[in-house]
């Protein structure tokens, strides 16, 4: 997305299978990325390490926002976990939220009760 990022939006969206495919493009020899938006990508391994290094790097926040706020629900650890993201953007954020603790609570790092969300 040029610079940006896709939203990952459970249960279609699934974190877990979105970093193991871009770990999978580092394995090829790639001399360009075509994105569906912006312009032909030609230094593609730089640009999925980049990828990988943001998800991984908001995956730290998300951490540190259940460390903060557990039992947490989806709209209270999304604005600290995208405290650098405008507002405006949060309901779009929690989808991508959600694909994170999903993806925690399988690594045994999250669970999920009735009271939402929690560190393990």
């Amino acid at each position: 997305m040029q610079g940006s990022t896709v939203v990952i939006s459970p249960p279609d969206g699934d974190m877990q299978a979105y970093l193991a495919s871009l770990e999978r493009l580092l394995a090829l020899e790639l001399a360009a990325l075509a994105p569906g938006h912006g312009r032909i990508i030609e230094t593609p391994h730089d640009e999925v390490r980049r990828l990988i290094a943001h998800r991984l790097k908001r995956e730290q926040k998300v951490a540190h926002a259940l460390a903060r706020k557990h039992p947490g629900t989806l709209d209270e650890l999304v604005p600290l976990a995208y405290d650098d993201v405008p507002q405006r953007l949060h309901p779009v954020a929690r989808r991508s939220l959600h694909a994170h603790l999903i993806k925690l609570v399988r690594e045994g790092r999250a669970s999920e009760s009735a009271g939402g969300w929690e560190p393990v």
